[in-house]
């Protein structure tokens, strides 16, 4: 006797949430966002119903964006014409009007409480999408992601874990989102991610501001002032400035020993 040949693989909840958008046959296009394991950068994929293919594949912060926005507040949001809208960030602008997208919504994926990430809905004309019909949409993710039975596994959970240089990264990655969007919620969930990244007290008597500590947490992972004033939004001398004051503050001589005493202070992971 021979066994059964393996099924298809599950879809994964966004995949399902994205398919389940695109059923709804009221959208020219779904596509899905997925979180990162440290819930700190999300890539776009699944596309459905793209034509450039110009969104595929970008990744971005926690907070820029549409839906870095919806992954920072945990609830829906929507935009009648996604060039034009104000309190996003619009790095995504280019890929966004390559694909010919106007009125965009997203809606954060959850599964049991944890965050997934987020799935969009979009069509090629100005819309402002009414209350009932994001409410219909919000139902329609939900239902496809609610959790199935899963298979039986004998495969132990395992913890993520970071090393040293990528922690600083990731420090460094949500400083400068933090910095880079004006949302007041997604700041403080930026700000509050960052500082649960490396866990340390703070050495008392020791105060940096959070521009002062976006500066060093990029001088730490080796970003020169230009390439620091370019992620932060700062001309090269306020740049300066900053690094100048944080260096004041730590009594140190040079931008490595101002990064060294931060880090013995708590302030950098």
């Amino acid at each position: 006797m021979t066994a059964d040949p393996p099924g298809p693989p599950a879809m994964t909840p966004l995949a399902r949430a994205v398919r389940a958008l695109e059923d709804a046959d009221a959208l020219d296009m779904a596509f899905a966002a997925e979180l990162d394991p440290w819930a700190t950068t999300f890539r776009l994929g699944l596309m459905r119903g793209a034509r450039a293919g110009s969104m595929d594949g970008l990744v971005t912060a926690v907070g820029q964006g549409l839906g870095g926005k919806v992954l920072a507040l945990g609830r829906p949001l929507a935009v009648a014409d996604y060039a034009r809208a104000p309190g996003i960030t619009h790095q995504f602008d280019q890929a966004v009007s390559a694909e010919g997208l106007r009125a965009v919504f997203a809606v954060p994926v959850r599964v049991e409480g944890t965050l997934h990430g987020a799935v969009y809905g979009a069509v090629r004309r100005p819309l402002e999408f009414g209350e009932r019909f994001l409410a219909r949409m919000v139902d329609t993710v939900r239902a496809a992601v609610r959790l199935r039975p899963a298979a039986p596994t004998d495969e132990p959970a395992r913890d993520v874990r970071l090393t040293r240089e990528e922690a600083r990264d990731l420090h460094a990655v949500l400083r400068a989102a933090r910095a880079g969007t004006t949302d007041p919620a997604a700041r403080a969930r930026l700000e509050t991610l960052a500082e649960r990244l490396h866990g340390v007290d703070t050495a008392p008597g020791v105060h940096l501001s959070a521009r002062e500590l976006d500066v060093l947490a990029l001088v730490a992972v080796g970003a020169g002032n230009g390439a620091i004033a370019e992620r932060l939004g700062l001309r090269t001398e306020t740049v300066k400035s900053y690094l100048k004051s944080a260096m004041a503050k730590l009594g140190s001589r040079t931008r490595g020993e101002a990064v060294h005493r931060a880090r013995a202070g708590g302030l950098l992971p």
